[in-house]
């Protein structure tokens, strides 16, 4: 197991908000970090066969969630950092289903089961959590499976088995002549979507332990890479 030096974490961590930690995190920060060191089920960026929960974007970095944990990475950094959920969001799920940005409103939505969670910075959204059911799913969809958001477009796909809704963010309501099939957008997507994010216009489409990478605009398929290629392996 890694041995975490507690104090170059606390700095680290604080350092990627825009505001300072209150004195309240930095305690259960410590706290939960001892606990982290120790805990056999902490889970591993070199285990290939990694399934993750989510991966979303904020601010400028990427954001890994897996069980009770997330990573957090970097373009100006080469190792990402690992730490409990609950360091950032007390009130946060842990297992989430799905998670993305919306740049507008400055805020990370967390969906688990049929409820929602929207964060900015470290602050809970007002409203929030509220049932899932009010973007417009319908009521018999209980869980998703992923979600992908186009700033540009301001539309939201909403992944739920082998199909997909299309929310729109402006209008604040589902599209019409939905769900559709997922491999109908996304050629070649046969298995379950389990997370999903843009980069660089690019769709990057995680089934399991594999990652699909689709030109944004054409949604052509271009190449399959190993979950790590995101979220690095530092042990080498």
């Amino acid at each position: 197991m890694k041995t975490f030096n507690l104090c170059v974490l606390l700095s680290l961590a604080a350092a990627v908000h825009c505001v300072p930690m209150p004195q309240a995190s930095r305690e259960q920060f410590l706290e939960e970090l001892e606990e982290l060191g120790s805990t056999p089920d902490t889970p591993n960026a070199c285990d290939s066969t990694m399934v993750l929960d989510a991966v979303a974007t904020l601010r400028g970095e990427m954001l890994f969630f897996k069980d009770s944990f997330i990573w957090r990475t970097h373009p100006l950094r080469d190792t990402p950092y690992q730490s409990l959920i609950s360091v950032y969001w007390p009130s946060a799920p842990t297992d989430i289903d799905a998670a993305y940005e919306n740049q507008e409103t400055d805020s990370v939505l967390l969906f688990k089961d049929d409820t929602v969670w929207a964060y900015s910075g470290y602050d809970l959204v007002s409203g929030y959590p509220k049932p899932m059911s009010s973007f417009g799913l319908p009521e018999s969809v209980k869980k998703i499976d992923a979600v992908l958001h186009d700033e540009e477009s301001g539309k939201t796909l909403f992944f739920v088995g082998e199909e997909y809704y299309s929310y729109d963010e402006a209008k604040k309501m589902m599209d019409q002549g939905f769900p559709k099939r997922v491999d109908k957008i996304f050629s070649g997507m046969t298995g379950k979507v389990t997370a999903a994010f843009l980069y660089n216009g690019y769709a990057y489409i995680y089934s399991g332990s594999d990652v699909f990478e689709y030109h944004l605009e054409t949604k052509q398929f271009f190449r399959k890479l190993n979950n790590n290629y995101f979220l690095p392996c530092t042990e080498y």
